[in-house]
This record gives C-alpha cells, sequence and structure tokens, in this order.
C-alpha cells in the first residue's frame, strides 16, 4: 500500500467506496420501492374490501349471499384474472367470484376478529398472493351475524414490477457509478496536476535544466517549493566553497613541495619521490573535486567535447592521417558532471585509442535505461584478455601496461569511481580495443 501513488491510493479508496455505497443503496431504494408497493396493494385490497361490503347483503335466515351478477371490477367477473375473492361466514362459503370458477381447491382462511382487517404478503397456496380480510356484521334473523371478506391478488404482477425495478436500479446505478469514476479521474489529474508540474521540475532541476523552481503552486505546494529551492541554494553553495577549499589545499602544498624540489644541494634520490609525492596529491585532490558535483548542475554536452578532442588529435597525430569518427544518439545527451572532468576522462581515453590506432578511432555516445554509455574503439592491437581483469581491478595501476595505454588512465579509472561510473574493456569490431565508460543518469 506504501508503493502505491496518491493517485492509485484515491482512486482504488473511490473504487471501494463505491462498491460499499451502490450495493447499499440499491438494497435500501428496492426495499423503499418494495414497501411502497405493498402498502399501494393493501390500499387497492381494502377499497376492494370496502366495495363488496357494500354490494354485500345477506339474506334474513342468515345462510345465502345476495351479491350482483356482475361486480364493478372486471377482473371479478374473469376466471383466472389474478383478482379473487371469498365471501365466508361460521356455516362456510357464502360467495366467491367468477374469477375463481378454475379453482380446485378451496383455501383454508382465518376468520380476523370483527371490525379487524389482516394482511398477508406472501399467501401461498399453488401460487403466491396477496391477503386482505376483513369481518363485519351483518343483521339476520338470528341477529348480528359475522361475515367474513376475502381478497387475493396474485404476485406475478407484482414480482414482475419488482423485477423490472431492481434491473432498472442496478443499470442506472452501475451508470451512475462509471460517470463517477469518470469524473473522479478526472478530478484526480487535476488535483494532482500541481504535484506532477512539480515532480517535473524537481527531474529537471536534477538533470541540470533548472537552477530554481520558479512556478507557481497551490499554497500546500509552496512550502515544498521554498524548502527544495533552499536546499538547491545551499548546496551549490556548500559545493563552491568545497571546490575553493580544496583549491587552496592544492596551492599551499604545491609551493613547498616546488621549493623542496629546488632546494640546492638536494639529493638525487630525493628529487624522484618528491615528483611522486607530488603527482600522487594532485590525483587525489583531482578525485576529491569530481563527484562533488551536484546532481541538480545543468548536463554537460558530450558533442561538443568530443568534436573538441577530436580536433586536437587531428593535429597531434597527423602523421598517422587516423579517422576519427562519432555517432551520438541524441545531440542533447549529457554528462552530469564537471566539463573539466569530462575533458580529462575522454581527453584521456581518446587519446590512448590514437595511440593504438592503425587507421580509425570511433565513439559512440547513447543512453540505455538509466545509464548514459560512451563506448571508445580502435582498429590496433587491442588489450589482451589476461591484462583486462588486471587493470579494472581496484588498487591497480592502469599506467602499468605501457603498450596503448597511457598514465592518464591511472586518472581516468578514478574520475569514472569517484561519479559512480564503470569501465569495461572488450575487444572492438574493428579488432582493437573497446573500452566502455558507463555513468548513472536522472530520468
Amino acid at each position: 500500500m506504501h508503493n502505491l501513488s496518491l493517485r492509485l491510493r484515491s482512486f482504488a479508496a473511490a473504487v471501494l467506496a463505491l462498491l460499499i455505497f451502490i450495493p447499499l443503496t440499491a438494497v435500501t431504494l428496492e426495499q423503499a420501492f418494495n414497501g411502497s408497493l405493498s402498502q399501494s396493494m393493501l390500499q387497492q385490497l381494502r377499497v376492494q374490501s370496502l366495495t363488496l361490503i357494500s354490494e354485500f347483503e345477506l339474506d334474513s335466515t342468515g345462510s345465502q349471499a345476495q351479491m350482483p351478477e356482475q361486480l364493478y371490477n372486471d377482473q371479478f367477473n374473469i376466471p383466472g384474472s389474478g383478482l379473487y375473492a371469498f365471501i365466508q361466514s361460521h356455516d362456510g362459503v357464502l360467495w366467491q367470484s367468477l374469477s375463481t370458477l378454475n379453482w380446485q381447491q378451496q383455501p383454508k382462511f382465518v376468520a380476523p376478529d370483527i371490525g379487524a382487517e389482516v394482511f398477508i404478503e406472501d399467501f401461498s397456496m399453488q401460487n403466491n398472493y396477496f391477503l386482505y380480510a376483513y369481518t363485519a356484521e351483518f343483521e339476520s334473523s338470528e341477529g348480528y351475524q359475522p361475515v367474513s371478506f376475502y381478497i387475493l391478488q396474485d404476485k406475478q404482477v407484482f414480482n414482475t414490477e419488482k423485477s423490472k425495478f431492481a434491473n432498472t436500479l442496478w443499470n442506472w446505478l452501475g451508470l451512475i457509478a462509471l460517470l463517477l469514476l469518470i469524473l473522479l479521474l478526472f478530478s484526480l489529474n487535476a488535483a494532482l496536476l500541481p504535484i506532477s508540474r512539480l515532480n517535473k521540475q524537481i527531474r529537471q532541476a536534477e538533470s541540470g535544466q533548472l537552477k530554481r523552481i520558479d512556478q507557481r503552486y497551490p499554497p500546500e505546494l509552496e512550502k515544498l517549493k521554498n524548502s527544495i529551492n533552499n536546499l538547491l541554494d545551499t548546496e551549490k553553495l556548500q559545493r563552491s566553497r568545497y571546490k575553493n577549499s580544496l583549491s587552496d589545499l592544492a596551492h599551499s602544498l604545491k609551493t613547498p613541495l616546488a621549493v623542496l624540489a629546488g632546494t640546492a644541494g638536494l639529493p638525487e634520490q630525493a628529487k624522484e619521490p618528491i615528483s611522486q609525492i607530488n603527482l600522487q596529491i594532485q590525483r587525489q585532490l583531482k578525485r576529491a573535486v569530481a563527484g562533488t558535483t551536484s546532481t541538480f548542475e545543468q548536463a554537460v554536452p558530450i558533442k561538443p567535447v568530443v568534436d573538441k578532442l577530436f580536433n586536437a588529435m587531428h593535429k597531434v597525430y597527423a602523421d598517422k592521417k587516423l579517422s576519427l569518427t562519432h555517432d551520438i544518439q541524441q545531440h542533447e545527451l549529457g554528462f552530469n558532471g564537471d566539463i573539466t572532468d569530462l575533458m580529462e576522462i575522454l581527453g584521456n581515453v581518446i587519446d590512448n585509442a590514437c595511440k593504438a590506432a592503425l587507421k580509425q578511432v570511433t565513439v559512440t555516445v547513447l543512453a540505455n535505461v538509466n545509464k548514459l554509455l560512451i563506448h571508445i574503439e580502435d582498429d590496433g592491437p587491442g588489450i589482451p584478455k589476461d591484462k583486462r581483469e588486471q587493470l579494472l581491478e581496484r588498487g591497480t595501476r592502469l599506467d602499468s601496461y605501457k603498450e596503448g595505454q597511457g598514465i592518464g588512465m591511472a586518472v581516468v579509472a578514478d574520475l569514472v569511481s569517484a561519479y559512480q561510473g564503470q569501465l569495461e574493456i572488450k575487444q572492438s569490431d574493428f579488432g582493437g580495443a573497446k573500452l566502455t565508460l558507463i555513468f548513472p543518469i536522472k530520468v
């Protein structure tokens, strides 16, 4: 759950809410509709009962009912119409509607108390019925006699209406849920758009395309934007101070060493160690400065650097008449680091390739996933396999292999390592060496 985006979390929460809300709404509305239908049916049957009571007469003996041949409601007059009526006394059935002519069995009723009504929503026989019953008193020769009126309504129509309503309800609620989800997606995109813009600007700052985040954002994000800008300013200031300190250190060490080296009477055996100390100090300072470039620094375009180096190599190795070519996948591909470091890395590798090459040196630059790949190939003698692993081992001096690889490769290895990069050595398709520089990049 913690790995999910805000958009996905919000959408999942909305879907969950709809999954709970829609069924509850459907059940509630169905129950309300069914209750309303039942109440409407009760009122209808009550009216039918009052109509029968008004048309009913009991003879003087109290054993015969007097009813019209045709009732006002035609459903009572049509067999199997779905609306049925019975009139009973304690002696049995006094009358039943023509609609019951096809009935093969007589229903068994329980007479309600005098003046009381009974409404049963699920009276079962061969079918299910609504049953309304009412008992009234009628005068006869023997006094007042209770007479019960029973009306049955087939539930088929009711069930059909209920099913139709349920289908219509679920269809509409499903459509409403879909529209709500679509509206929610648009709302989420609109609400999260400032966050997306801020994220884009942060990525641009990481890649060096922006120095500061300058767009306006909602108040909730303005504080975050200001904090990021403060971080960028602080980081830039600290980086500048760090480089200045290292530069001061280099100068402070360089002068005493120069004085020491120029001291009269210095033994010859001491000059070489002093020179080595000076070289090591320069290398370590350069390595320390490398990699201190901010991740928010603007990326250095690679193509102009390669073009500049090629121009220099044409002059240095004019006698070899080398073919220097490059293939850069995208002109905007850049190196997230210091241009001086890039010049030194590529300068040393290309220089060594030109030394070893017979006729051809090729530089290929491309981006692969989250990595920047720089291939430098030549058609020289190459580097033996047993030397490749040795050259890539940490702590092994790359300048130990003199043929085709100069002393500058030691600095290259240090600089590449400082930028969390990798150096691979393989055989080129041209027959010589193929050195691949791999640097991580921000996407």
